[in-house]
């Protein structure tokens, strides 16, 4: 896997580790080479199951590994990133049809390519962690619980052809994640909220002239570890288009601290 420090999406402030996103994308990646057409077919769907099972260094090279397992309704892998010839990250990413009216191909409307981003102001970049106004793809909260997707910019890593890709959603729910972890959890400005999980089923091929928002779906944090699921919806119609959930570990800046210090 090519891990660009250079990168102004994936790196877009130092960072002592390769970003979970990196290996979310280049999975992704990997399962578009295997199924070029349908992994970005309109009105299809990505199921996606993923466990961070340790950090991944920037200093020495990841592998992707892809192993096709049965499944139902269309292809599906088993992924795995490893590094040092240990496993960092696994997940299982399978394609399939709609599953009904979320995905009908008559709920959306046409689009141009390189649609500009939603007119909802984005998020304090402080608090979803981000540097670079074109890396932050969430608005702040509309309600207390719901937030505007944006669209990323033509020339981000996460963009796509006129459609919402899977990735850029997924990093939105990631930011929201983040931004839920200090304005409703009470997290300290400075603390390290490490990714643990991803669960997530999404559409592909929806062209992002159909505006989303993301609905969280409360749930208390249980100590350091709190997991983030949001509905995928329609911001003007409500129709619903997928979920994904994040889970997360957050440790104070100094423990953080202690915990790369021991590795």
């Amino acid at each position: 896997m090519v891990v660009d420090q250079g990168d102004r999406c994936f790196f877009d402030h130092p960072l002592d580790h390769v970003p979970g996103m990196v290996l979310v994308a280049g999975m992704l990646d990997l399962v578009r080479a295997r199924e070029p057409g349908r992994a970005d077919a309109a009105d299809g769907r990505i199921r996606i199951s993923l466990t961070f099972d340790r950090m991944c260094e920037l200093s020495s090279p990841v592998w992707l590994h892809c192993e096709p397992v049965a499944a139902g309704e269309g292809p599906a892998w088993q992924l795995t990133a490893v590094q040092d010839g240990v496993t960092v990250c696994r997940a299982t990413v399978g394609l399939g049809a709609p599953a009904g009216p979320a995905g009908s191909a008559g709920s959306v409307r046409a689009v141009a390519s390189g649609a500009a981003r939603g007119a909802e102001a984005a998020a304090d970049s402080t608090l979803v962690h981000r540097q670079r106004p074109e890396n932050v793809l969430v608005s702040g909260p509309v309600r207390t619980d719901r937030a505007a997707v944006l669209v990323p910019p033509p020339e981000h890593r996460l963009a796509g052809a006129g459609v919402h890709t899977p990735g850029a959603l997924i990093e939105s729910a990631r930011q929201l994640a983040t931004m839920l972890g200090h304005t409703a959890h009470g997290r300290d400005e400075d603390a390290q909220m490490l990714w643990v999980t991803l669960d997530a089923d999404l559409p592909t091929g929806l062209p992002v002239a159909v505006p989303l928002e993301l609905s969280w779906e409360f749930a208390p944090a249980r100590g350091a570890r709190a997991a983030y699921g949001f509905a995928v919806l329609d911001a003007e119609s409500g129709e619903r288009h997928g979920r994904c959930e994040i889970g997360v570990h957050s440790l104070s800046r100094a423990d953080y601290l202690k915990r790369r210090a021991a590795r």
